[in-house]
């Protein structure tokens, strides 16, 4: 179970769910997870929260920091809305989880990944410089990702081919190209007929699930 702990960024305390690494070890590697435009709400919550207890059964410790809350945006459509003032402020409260983790948590510094869902791996692309290991789930390129001269050895991108709200031509496959670009050993997987959140009973999204889990799991369990 996560405790609740409170991150101070642009001079606000934001709450941040904290899973312990289920076997202790003396340098902890951290993953930050971050949600997209609906937050935690439900099947998000679940699905994310899953995440990060299969990290913390690796030895990771992994945080969840409530981004929204550092400029007060309510989930669902006000984020679309606020995005293009706010995305700023919502990355740096995501570098400042990172921060906490390392001061206060014994994370070690070069053992640092990032794990972002939607708009919440959009930011974490911007903000991959910080990441040893990056995982994003259907994320937007919108206006682009930013430079990075950053520590990333590797990514993984997961995005379904039904996704109408985030096609993925051609975003998962320009952010692909960037980070090749910078010498990121990058893996795209495409998911057919999964929707935009791997949302549904259907086969193909169940299957774009659990294939995703795996490989996410796998992923920060190897590289980071």
């Amino acid at each position: 179970m996560p405790i609740t702990t409170r991150v101070t960024t642009n001079g606000i305390a934001i709450n941040a769910d904290l899973y312990a690494p289920v076997a202790a070890t003396t340098s902890s590697g951290l993953v930050i997870l971050a949600y997209g435009t609906d937050g935690m709400s439900e099947p998000w919550g679940t699905q994310i929260r899953g995440y990060a207890e299969g990290l913390s059964q690796l030895g990771f410790i992994s945080m969840i920091p409530d981004y929204f809350a550092c400029t007060g945006t309510a989930v669902g459509q006000n984020v679309f809305q606020e995005m293009a003032t706010q995305r700023d402020t919502w990355q740096h409260a995501l570098a400042d989880a990172v921060t906490y983790a390392e001061v206060n948590l014994g994370v070690d510094a070069g053992r640092v990944g990032l794990l972002g869902f939607s708009l919440g791996g959009h930011l974490c692309l911007r903000l991959r410089a910080a990441a040893k290991v990056l995982v994003e789930f259907f994320a937007p390129e919108l206006d682009g990702l930013g430079s990075s001269t950053g520590l990333t050895s590797h990514a993984q991108i997961h995005h379904g081919q039904a996704d109408e709200l985030v096609p993925f031509h051609p975003n998962a496959d320009d952010i692909g190209q960037t980070l090749k670009n910078e010498g990121i050993a990058v893996d795209v997987f495409s998911y057919p007929g999964a929707t935009h959140g791997f949302i549904g009973v259907d086969p193909n999204n169940a299957n774009a699930r659990m294939g995703s889990l795996h490989r996410t799991l796998s992923c920060f369990g190897t590289y980071l």
